[in-house]
């Protein structure tokens, strides 16, 4: 048999034959490991400040991001695995924003050293039943990641990876995921902007979903509840400076108001926050011969990859999940089986 060569320096080989692909995310990609030291479970009884900055409204953190919010640090909490972002109001905020005196939270990872990996946050939104419809007009919950520069004019960088950044008004229904990058580089203006959404079947308050967006230096994919929506592999958007993570809940200004029927307060809920990156083993050749070199192959990112010799077959299991990363090639030598069920997933990996 001829073999088949993919040459991923040059394009791209995806196969897969499962119904129920969930493509290459941790739950399924076994190349990805989980950075513990980066992560957060939000177990215990309060926010790790050595991990995060609680945005609060006495440090300068008043009146931004979305217009009608005041950061106030006692609506940043943790509590029964969960942290709680809370909105409070009218009448908590001591200094009004956009004359409203609504008080929220949120909190800001104190370092900028998340680079090339996995974001992904387990977390359920505000929001409420008005009139029998589904409401989270004002609210927009952020899940951001972001880097900035300033000279003494001007702000001279600007990197941000938006996997959650909805406005207020867009949220009229609850159900919008807005995902977006921003990228600008010693211009002092003109950003460049790439954008794309999901629109969720039911609204995101009614329970957790995960939000989620892998960031390398040849793709930028927005996943929603592991699933992917939107994909940028342009290198303008992807090569960018390490970046701090943000997870707050805005409000809209004074020009959008709550439906009717709100209570206070609303909470924004999130379970988890987890950040995995790919294993690199980028000066290794595998070969697999057998099936048993299948079973015990170690997942990393490979210089090449190399499945058969020419004679015999390889198969995969109708339940196997399989992701194979290499930097310059992997071919295929005699008759390698996917059966129906199965994934397989062939995926080009710079080794950074």
């Amino acid at each position: 048999m001829r073999p088949l060569t993919v040459s991923i320096l040059v394009f791209s080989f995806f196969f897969s034959v499962s119904f129920n692909a969930y493509c290459q995310t941790p739950a399924n990609d076994l190349n990805w490991q989980l950075d513990t030291a980066k992560s957060d479970e939000f177990n215990g009884n309060s926010i790790n400040t050595v991990k995060w900055h609680i945005l609060d409204c006495p440090s300068g953190d008043c009146c931004n991001y979305g217009g009608g919010t005041a950061f106030e640090r006692g609506n940043a909490t943790v509590s029964g695995g969960l942290l709680q972002l809370r909105a409070d109001g009218p009448g908590y905020a001591p200094i009004p924003c956009n004359r409203e005196t609504y008080a929220t939270g949120g909190i800001v990872t104190d370092s900028n050293y998340y680079s090339y990996g996995y974001f992904e946050m387990y977390a359920q939104f505000p929001g409420f039943y008005s009139n029998g419809n589904p409401c989270g007009k004002k609210f927009a919950p952020t899940f951001w990641t972001a880097y900035e520069k300033f000279d003494t004019t001007c702000l001279i960088i600007h990197n941000e990876i938006d996997i959650q950044d909805v406005s207020g008004a867009l949220f009229a229904n609850a159900d919008i995921v807005a995902t977006g990058v921003w990228r600008e580089d010693g211009h002092c203006s003109n950003h460049l902007v790439c954008s794309g959404g999901y629109q969720s079947p039911t609204p995101l308050f009614a329970g957790f979903h995960k939000y989620a967006a892998e960031w390398r230096s040849n793709a930028l994919i927005f996943y929603f509840d592991d699933l992917p929506f939107n994909e940028n592999i342009n290198k303008q958007f992807t090569i960018m400076h390490p970046q701090g993570v943000h997870i707050d809940l805005q409000l809209a200004d004074s020009s959008v108001h709550f439906c009717s029927g709100i209570t206070f307060p609303q909470y924004y809920s999130v379970d988890y926050f987890r950040y995995y990156t790919l294993k690199l083993d980028c000066s290794t050749n595998s070969v697999l011969l057998t099936n048993a070199d299948l079973a015990s192959y170690i997942f990393s990112v490979k210089s090449d990859i190399t499945f058969g010799n020419g004679s015999g077959s390889i198969s995969l299991n109708s339940t196997d999940v399989k992701y194979f990363r290499a930097v310059n090639s992997i071919t295929m030598n005699g008759t390698f089986t996917a059966p129906l069920g199965s994934e397989l997933g062939l995926i080009p990996t710079p080794c950074n």
